[in-house]
């Protein structure tokens, strides 16, 4: 039985290289695969892999395709990775019908209810390497 996570890398930058290099050395616990966004229809090859995770690069024009498989795909995190900062941006794709503000109201109420308690983000101490996606 595989009990391997299967991760997809969303990109063709040097960036998704480095990252794919890094995870793919002896990580027996990930299943990398890598799709580029020339791919003919990606976002149904995304959505028929089932990925357990999604990283791909914020701010470039192909980050659109994966706000579009967010949608499509609830439940499915994503990790959005910025060069320019050195930050990973965890995405949520929980989804809510909102006709009203009192319904938005409650939405805001849910997910701020959700949020992790136990360890804050700025607690997290990531080491040089790992904030520059080395």
């Amino acid at each position: 039985m595989n009990n391997r996570q299967l991760v997809v890398l969303f990109g063709d930058s040097l960036l998704m290289d480095t990252v794919e290099a890094s995870l793919g050395e002896d990580n027996h616990a990930l299943g990398v695969v890598r799709m580029y966004t020339t791919v003919p229809d990606a976002a149904k090859r995304l959505k028929s892999l089932q990925p357990d995770l999604v990283i791909f690069e914020l701010d470039t024009p192909h980050s659109q395709l994966v706000l579009s498989f967010l949608r499509d795909r609830p439940g499915t995190p994503f990790l959005g990775l910025d060069l320019t900062c050195s930050k990973v941006i965890a995405l949520s794709s929980h989804q809510y019908t909102a006709l009203t503000t009192d319904d938005l109201v409650q939405v805001i109420q849910i997910e701020t209810i959700h949020t992790i308690k136990e360890v804050e983000p700025s607690d997290v101490a990531l080491s040089r390497q790992t904030e520059e996606f080395r």
